[in-house]
């Protein structure tokens, strides 16, 4: 009897530890060092890598003004403004995914924008690269900072900037959370292997573990993850929307792409490329999908 009593207590601190663990690899910008050494791979050819890091190399040599705004968590957020030559008055705002950074993602997309003469703005959300924060919201957190950092940009560059947001996977769920609280400053959404939420990812990536997962987010980071649901925004919205998701996408899998374009009521065009997996359509079809850009430029841009 006392050996059955020692080995359920064991058992359950184990289980303790193990789910302290795979909370932290999953919500916290100090992730687990066991689950990142079992789990972490490579989802994209080693060129894609190459490509990707030699960009971001080229974008820290730039310069750019550097900002810092405080998020209602009172956490210090992390913003970069690569004039272009457009006088603060067409903006794109491009806004990064999961466990990425600003420069990580901005540097693919940089060169693109310069040359049609649109300034190029980015942020770290809160719990990645410069900014401060512990927990990752799944655009539950990053929405609402993102939101602010549009206040910041017509607070400095006046009231009538246009404003392009262009975000990529929890970034593109991030722009469709946003998409029914913009204000007209918007004109337009790139939705890049964003998500209709997290839920589902969720529980397809930690399976049983998923609902003692959900409790303690609950509690300790505050939000649920029934909140990174983005139809009920999408609803709302009426601004033209550029779905982007490539076929090949097994990490938000591809059938998040067309459901989420056959759902939109606004004006919209869709981009999904038979090639690409998550977030690769500018690494795989970086023409089509350029020339896919310019027709929404061409279209809702003064």
């Amino acid at each position: 009897m006392k050996f059955i009593l020692v080995l359920l207590i064991v058992l359950l601190l184990l289980f303790v530890l193990f789910t302290e663990e795979l909370y932290r690899y999953v919500f916290c910008r100090k992730s687990s060092a066991l689950f990142t050494r079992l789990f972490d791979s490579k989802g994209h050819e080693p060129n894609y890598y190459k490509v990707r890091d030699e960009a971001a190399d080229r974008l820290r040599t730039v310069p750019c003004e550097e900002y810092t705004i405080q998020n209602e968590r009172g956490q210090a957020l992390k913003g970069f403004y690569y004039p272009c030559g457009a006088e603060g008055k067409k903006i794109v705002f491009l806004i990064h995914g999961y466990r990425s950074e600003h420069i990580e993602t901005g540097g693919l997309f940089y060169e693109y924008y310069k040359s049609r003469g649109i300034d190029f703005f980015c942020c770290d959300h809160t719990a990645h690269g410069q900014s401060e924060g512990h927990f990752i919201g799944f655009d539950v957190f990053e929405s609402k900072d993102c939101l602010l950092w549009i206040d910041f940009l017509r607070e400095k560059f006046g009231a009538d900037i246009q404003i392009i947001l262009h975000g990529f996977s929890m970034g593109g769920g991030t722009v469709l959370q946003m998409s029914g609280h913009c204000p007209d400053n918007v004109k337009f959404i790139i939705a890049d292997s964003g998500y209709k939420n997290a839920k589902a990812s969720m529980e397809h990536q930690v399976g049983p573990m998923y609902h003692p997962l959900r409790l303690i987010n609950r509690l300790v980071a505050g939000y649920d993850w029934n909140d990174s649901d983005v139809t009920d925004s999408l609803a709302l919205s009426r601004v033209p929307i550029l779905f982007v998701h490539g076929q090949q996408d097994k990490l938000v899998p591809y059938e998040n792409g067309p459901e989420l374009y056959e759902r939109y009521q606004g004006e919209k065009d869709c981009f999904f490329p038979e090639r690409a997996r998550h977030i690769e359509a500018i690494y795989t079809d970086p023409e089509a999908y350029a020339e896919k850009i310019d027709q929404f430029i061409e279209t809702y841009l003064d």
